[in-house]
């Protein structure tokens, strides 16, 4: 029997979001707690169906993890201190920006590999036959997995399981700093049953797949957000308001911030597990969703983005694996107009902590250490950085969920309804966590349930 990775939760007796016991709703009225794509997702679809919504938001601004960043020195430029790209298959967020008009442009790269303080473009490097060949035998005894045989894998990490089904040594050292940059963490932390989820359906012995790394919002991907809040009714969006306790009595939901108290018919709560604590819930959250709750992490990630006077790079559609400081660097600003340009260094988990613990300068000092590989107008052509290390963030405790083996069991606990309040973000989406494509889907997802 042929299981999907939906039906994979749904066969643990754990139900998703969209198939929870159906809120009965006295009215039309919702409370979203969060204005991050999810949030504003749902909103959006609940306002269109002529429903009045209230928008809950910690921070002084809408986007949650994602977020568009202009530096003074160049304003002409925008890069992303958050969620960067939109998958070529991912469909709803694809729909969504069409249906808004938020225009999208390419911004995929080619892969360049610094191993060993060696540069190696694309096309001089490539995994082995070995590896090729052990993919293609998993890939096509993925495909005829078992509930069991998938629960076994979830016990593994992927590290160890790519090594297990035939893959080298050397080419388990590309695919860490590869794969890592996807999870967020090392993929020796990361569920095996999770990862091949990822890239079942990828060109994963491919050194030129795109992994998802497709398109761009045109100006900067918060302009999405903009566009959903923009289509709310006027004040509708409160930011600056964290929510400190939703309570449920006499068939309503009644939430509190420190400054105000919102009554509805229902609630959707956007926040990322790893906050859920944060709010007092009256009745209490099962002892099993609070226990999810702790359990899940979420990854460490601190994106830098470095402006240059000059795009020294060899290609504008640059990327670089390394295993130097960070993993990942890539020209953020391709396409954009200028001399000037933009680099993103992309470091994960205990890189991560260090670089966020170091100052500007030092940090500054070490990257540019890396990119001499790449040119020695590095160091010269740098105008200043600005940084953004998720796991510092208060409102989220890290960039996206992480579940590390045996916890994919974890996403359908917290996805589960509590009474009338609703739970979406992207560590729900069983398709496409991790990007902003399952914030979006679960966003929708919610509202559906809803409106039905």
């Amino acid at each position: 029997m042929i299981v999907s990775r939906r039906q994979f939760l749904l066969n643990a007796g754990l139900a998703v979001a969209a198939h929870a016991a159906p809120v009965k709703s006295r009215g039309h009225s919702c409370i979203v707690v969060g204005a991050g794509l999810a949030g504003l997702t749902a909103a959006y679809r609940l306002h269109a169906a002529g429903w009045n919504v209230t928008v809950l938001e910690a921070r002084n601004r809408v986007g949650g993890r994602v977020w568009s960043y202009r530096f003074p020195q160049a304003p002409e430029l925008v890069c992303e201190l958050g969620g960067e790209w939109i998958g070529i298959h991912h469909t709803k967020i694809r729909a969504l920006v069409e249906e808004l008009k938020v225009p999208v442009e390419p911004h995929a790269y080619r892969v360049w590999l610094l191993q060993g303080g060696a540069m190696h473009a694309p096309g001089s490097w490539d995994f082995t036959q070995q590896s090729r060949t052990a993919w293609k035998k998993f890939h096509e005894q993925y495909a005829h997995y078992t509930e069991q045989q998938k629960h076994r894998l979830d016990q593994y990490d992927w590290w160890t399981w790519l090594g297990k089904i035939g893959f080298n040594s050397e080419d388990r050292r590309i695919h860490e700093l590869i794969d890592s940059t996807d999870f967020g963490e090392s993929i020796r932390q990361v569920s095996a049953y999770s990862a091949a989820e990822e890239y079942f359906e990828t060109d994963y012995t491919n050194p030129n797949n795109t992994d998802e790394m497709d398109f761009h919002v045109v100006g900067g991907n918060t302009n999405l957000a903009k566009a959903l809040a923009d289509r709310l009714s006027p004040g509708a969006l409160h930011l600056s308001e964290p929510v400190v306790s939703i309570q449920q009595a006499a068939g309503l939901v009644r939430v509190a911030t420190a400054k105000n108290k919102y009554t509805a018919d229902a609630c959707i709560c956007t926040v990322p597990s790893s906050v859920l604590s944060s709010i007092q819930f009256e009745p209490g959250l099962s002892a099993e969703k609070v226990l999810a709750a702790d359990e899940l992490e979420y990854a460490r990630i601190i994106k830098t983005q470095l402006l240059f006077d000059r795009r020294f790079w060899p290609a504008e559609d640059f990327s670089l694996i390394s295993d130097e400081t960070a993993h990942m660097y890539f020209h953020t600003s391709q396409r954009q107009p200028g001399p000037r340009g933009i680099l993103c260094s992309y470091a994960v988990g205990d890189k991560a902590d260090v670089l966020a613990a170091q100052p500007k300068l030092v940090r500054e000092a070490q990257l540019l250490r890396d990119l001499y590989a790449v040119s020695q107008d590095a160091p010269s052509a740098l105008i200043t950085s600005q940084d953004q290390p998720w796991q510092d963030d208060p409102w989220a405790h890290g960039a996206y969920a992480v579940y590390r083996p045996g916890q994919w069991r974890l996403q359908s606990i917290l996805a589960s309804a509590h009474g009338k309040v609703l739970f979406a973000g992207e560590h729900l989406d069983s398709d496409w966590q991790g990007f902003m494509e399952g914030a979006v889907s679960t966003g929708e997802e919610a509202a559906k349930h809803l409106l039905h």
